[in-house]
C-alpha cells in the first residue's frame, strides 16, 4: 500500500500556471513586506532625530534655567542707589578714518553672518551598529 501512495504522490505534480501564480503571490507579499520594513526603519530613524532635538531642548533649558537662579535677584526700589561702575579710560589708539560712500554701500549689502554652530556628525550619527 505504501508503494502504491508514493508512486501516486510522485505523479501529481502541480500545474505550471497554479505555481506560477503561487510564486508571483509570494514574490509580491514579499517586496510589500521589504517596502514596509523601510518605512518603519525611516520612521524609527525620524523618531530618533526628535528625541534628540528635545533632549538638546531640554539641555538648553537647564543651563538657562542654572542661569537664571545664579543670577542677583532684582534690587527692591527702596533699597538704595545704584553702583556706579567706573568709566573705562579711552582707548590709546585713534579711531578708524571715516568710510566713503563706495565702501558703505558694500557694507550695506553684504549679507550678514551666520552663527556659529557646534560640529554635528552625520545624519546617521546616532547609530553605533
Amino acid at each position: 500500500m505504501n508503494d502504491s501512495l508514493s508512486t501516486q504522490a510522485a505523479t501529481q505534480l502541480v500545474p505550471a500556471g497554479y505555481a506560477e501564480k503561487a510564486m508571483a503571490s509570494l514574490m509580491q507579499l514579499h517586496s510589500e513586506l521589504m517596502d514596509e520594513k523601510e518605512r518603519r526603519v525611516e520612521l524609527f530613524r525620524r523618531l530618533m532625530e526628535r528625541e534628540q532635538a528635545l533632549a538638546e531642548l531640554k539641555m538648553y533649558v537647564k543651563v538657562l534655567e542654572e542661569k537664571l537662579t545664579a543670577a542677583p535677584p532684582p534690587r527692591a526700589e527702596g533699597a538704595g542707589p545704584l553702583p556706579v561702575a567706573p568709566v573705562p579710560p579711552a582707548p590709546l589708539t585713534p579711531p578708524p578714518p571715516p568710510m566713503d560712500a563706495r565702501a558703505r554701500t558694500v557694507a550695506a549689502v553684504r549679507p550678514p553672518v551666520p552663527p556659529r554652530v557646534g560640529v554635528r556628525l552625520g545624519q546617521d550619527g546616532w547609530r553605533t551598529w
